[in-house]
This record gives structure tokens, C-alpha cells and sequence, in this order.
């Protein structure tokens, strides 16, 4: 799934259906710049989901230990160096009997602690965060039938891995669409390396969120633990944020960083993601689905993408999370009716550029199906008359006391209502401003 980046609200791109995530695709979309006619550079906000044989292969060096940071040396303790005044002649061995004895005490201390007394404060703080906080990030393990083209058997196989994490003791965990969109089934690997499989509750394709429940016994389910929500609606950029989940298949992998945005906006032809938290802690393949953490240890977003211009799937600073506000809302409608219920007004609309083409500002009404909302309260599809002309249709310039001039106002403007609210609409007929009252409908089950 491609996003453009608005970074400011810009204009969704017009003239595609509303889109599910397109698995593995890598269509670029220009990006507009906020307060300026200038285009931007074409990039891609590439979704992160782990392809099996395309992670990083990590090896190891021949000595086969990682090496240990410098610590204190024994020569820094009284009486352990030739240079302390009361030390005399050194030791053989280096430290004086004192100094040794020092030393092993304060060894044995730092093992009692594991090591946290070695650390400065803000690094205990991220150990204490993590560890309180990464039994509740999971492993998705996207799965597939496959059938062998000779014996015609059908075999699962792993086809992508993403992150998730554990909601509530239920066992319902969110993860991003496009992790287990087509998967004929879903694999969780929990904390303690334990797997079983999970039914998947219901998603949102326009926001990239969907809701699974584990298969497990109800004395595995009281033992979960769900995460600790935060609010994004306090959030500033600057505040430290860390990242868990399970870039290329290694497992529960911390990243630090700051909030280095706020109120991004991704697009996907006519849906749009509002509110997206920017940051630059490390995000790749295999972080979607995770979860942002603020200093507290509390989920402030859902990992989403990355800003990729390469197109080649590489983090470069740039990560983007859905903001927990909105998961928490959509989660609620998606356990309480399986899918987000989202209004519509029941119409199709012209791409931008026709309008742009007469100078004119709205959304044009191109076909009004029967028996729909638009339909009952009568707005007008562009036709064709007896002579062959186009005759336009109404164009939508105003939804109550909001101004519609792009179709990115018109989806801003009906994410704000839900399906049987009565919103009046103002039109341009034939030159002339109307207004009229329609009662919203519900959008189909399929958002794809």
C-alpha cells in the first residue's frame, strides 16, 4: 500500500476508488507541499510488512561474544593505583588488597541488580519500560494455502510477518490491515515464544487497522497482558517515544526516539488518515502493527509506515503511527459491528481535474444511483442531453457550516458524522445555490 504524504491536510488524490492496502505494491503518488503551489518530491510511505527471504541476514563474529562496554576501571578506586597518595608501592597485580575488595563487593551488588546500577537514569528508565511492556507485543506470522502444481496438495505457507499487540484479556489484538490482508490464516507468537492461531474479528482498509482474537483456553487468556493506553491529544513534538516489534523477523526489538511530527496526513485515494504521529525512532520491515510508547511506558500510536523515497523498503528516519486515539475509536465499532460504520451520501464524484479545468471549487456529482440517500433528497448526476451535450450535476460546495471545495473536505467532513445523522448540503444548479437535506446511509461492508 502506497500513502501520499500531506503533511499539512493537502488534497487527497482524486479519481480512485477508495482503496484497500494493495499487498506489496509500489505505486508512487506525488506529495503537495502546505502553503505553497510547488510539488514536491515524489515519495512513498511504504507499509512494514516483513517478506519471508527479504530480512537482513545477521551473522556473527568468530569469537562468537558481543563486546562488553567499558566500565569501571580498578584503577579509579582509592588505594588501587601507584598514583594515590596512601597506596605506597603497588601491589602485584595491579590493585592494592582494598581496591579488590571494593571491587568484588561492588560486582556482586551490580549482579544482585542485574546490572541497573551501572546504568544512568534515563537508561534504567528504558529497561524498566521495556520489560514492563514488551510481554504485550506480539509476533503475526501472515499465512496461505498453497497448492503444488503436481500433486495438487495444499500446504500453508508463511508469506509476510508483522507486529501486533494484545488489547484487552479477551484476547483481541490489533494489528495493520495490509499485515493479514488475504491471509487464509494467522499466526501469533506471543512473549514467551509460545504460537496458536487467531480469527480475525474485523478491519478497516481505509485506516489500516484490524482487530483478531486469539485461539486459546481461558486460563491462557487471564494470564495475557494487555497494554497500558495512552492519549495522543497531549502529545508534543520533541517528547521521547520508543518503538516494539519485530523488524526482519527479530523478535521484540526496542528502538528510541522523539515525536518529530504531529497532525500528518496519509492518503489512499478517497480515505485519508488524520492526525498521524511522525517519528523518527527506527521503524522497518516487520514493525507493522506495533506500538509507539511515550516515556511512561503507555501506547501513544500504532506503527504504521515509513517514508521511503528509494521505494526499496529502508527506514530513513521517517516512520508514521496511527494515533491510539483513533485505534481506540475504531476498535470499539469494529468489536462492537465487526467493521467501522462509516456515513455516505450515496453518490460517485468527478475526479478533481474536471473542476480545476473550470476554475470552480467543490465536489461534482457525476451519478446519483436510485434509492439512495443523495437520490431521496434529490441532488442531480451529470447527464447527457437528447442533443448529446453534458449537462453537469449539482456540485457540492457546502455540508452545514462546512465548506466543501475539494473532495478531501467532503471525507473530512462526513468522518465527522455516522450513518442516519441529517446534514443539509448546499449545491451550485445551473448557476444557482441550493440547499437540501439528506439523511446519511451507512457505506457498504466492502470498503475495497
Amino acid at each position: 500500500m502506497q500513502y501520499e504524504v500531506e503533511p499539512s491536510g493537502g488534497a487527497v488524490q482524486p479519481g480512485t476508488l477508495l482503496g484497500a492496502p494493495s499487498y506489496g505494491s509500489s505505486i508512487d503518488q506525488p506529495a503537495t507541499q502546505s502553503g505553497t503551489g510547488d510539488t514536491a518530491v515524489v515519495t512513498t510511505v511504504t507499509p512494514i510488512l516483513l517478506s519471508p527471504g527479504k530480512g537482513s541476514t545477521v551473522s556473527r563474529s568468530s569469537g562468537g561474544t558481543a563486546a562488553e562496554a567499558p566500565g569501571p576501571s580498578s584503577s579509579s578506586s582509592p588505594g588501587s593505583s601507584s598514583n594515590s597518595p596512601s597506596s605506597g608501592n603497588p601491589s602485584p597485580g595491579g590493585g592494592s588488597s582494598t581496591g579488590t575488595s571494593n571491587g568484588a563487593s561492588a560486582a556482586a551488588a551490580a549482579a544482585a541488580n542485574n546490572g541497573l546500577e551501572e546504568l544512568l537514569a534515563y537508561e534504567r528508565a528504558a529497561v524498566n519500560l521495556f520489560a514492563a511492556a514488551v510481554p504485550s507485543v506480539v509476533n503475526i506470522t501472515h499465512m496461505r494455502a498453497m497448492q503444488n502444481f503436481y500433486t495438487l496438495d495444499i500446504h500453508r505457507m508463511a508469506v509476510g510477518q508483522g507486529s501486533g499487540f494484545i488489547w484487552d484479556r479477551a484476547g483481541h489484538v490489533i494489528t495493520n490491515y495490509h499485515v493479514i490482508k488475504g491471509a487464509s490464516e494467522v499466526k501469533v507468537t506471543l512473549f514467551d515464544h509460545s504460537s496458536c492461531t487467531a480469527r480475525v474479528v474485523g478491519w478497516d482498509a481505509p485506516k489500516d487497522i484490524a482487530v483478531l482474537k486469539l485461539a486459546l483456553p481461558r486460563g491462557r487468556l487471564e494470564a495475557l497482558q494487555p497494554v497500558s493506553l495512552g492519549s495522543s491529544s497531549s502529545l508534543r513534538v520533541g517528547q521521547a517515544c520508543y518503538a516494539i516489534g519485530n523488524p526482519f523477523g527479530l523478535d521484540h526489538t526496542l528502538t528510541q526516539g522523539i515525536v518529530s511530527g504531529l497532525g500528518r496526513e496519509l492518503s489512499t485515494g478517497l480515505s485519508a488518515i488524520k492526525g498521524v504521529i511522525q517519528t523518527d525512532a527506527a521503524i522497518n520491515p516487520g514493525n507493522s502493527g506495533g506500538v509507539l510508547l511515550n516515556s511512561r511506558g503507555a501506547v501513544i500510536g500504532l506503527n504504521l509506515g515509513i517514508l521511503d523515497p528509494s521505494g526499496k523498503g529502508s527506514f530513513s528516519g521517517v516512520g508514521f503511527a496511527v494515533p491510539v486515539d483513533t485505534v481506540r475509536g475504531l476498535v470499539d465499532q469494529i468489536l462492537a459491528h465487526g467493521r467501522v460504520r462509516r456515513p455516505s451520501l450515496g453518490i460517485t464524484i468527478a475526479p478533481e481535474q474536471v473542476l480545476a479545468q473550470l476554475k470552480a471549487e467543490g465536489v461534482l456529482v457525476l451519478e446519483v444511483p436510485a434509492g439512495t440517500p443523495a437520490a431521496a433528497a434529490g441532488l442531480r448526476a451529470t447527464y447527457r442531453d437528447v442533443f448529446g451535450d453534458i449537462v453537469m450535476g449539482d456540485i457540492l460546495v457546502g455540508m452545514d457550516t462546512r465548506p466543501i471545495r475539494s473532495t478531501a473536505d467532503l471525507v473530512a467532513a462526513l468522518d465527522e458524522r455516522r450513518p442516519g445523522d441529517k446534514v443539509r448540503c448546499d449545491v451550485l444548479r445551473d448557476g444557482k445555490r441550493l440547499s437540501m437535506t439528506v439523511m446519511l446511509g451507512e457505506r457498504g461492508m466492502s470498503c475495497e
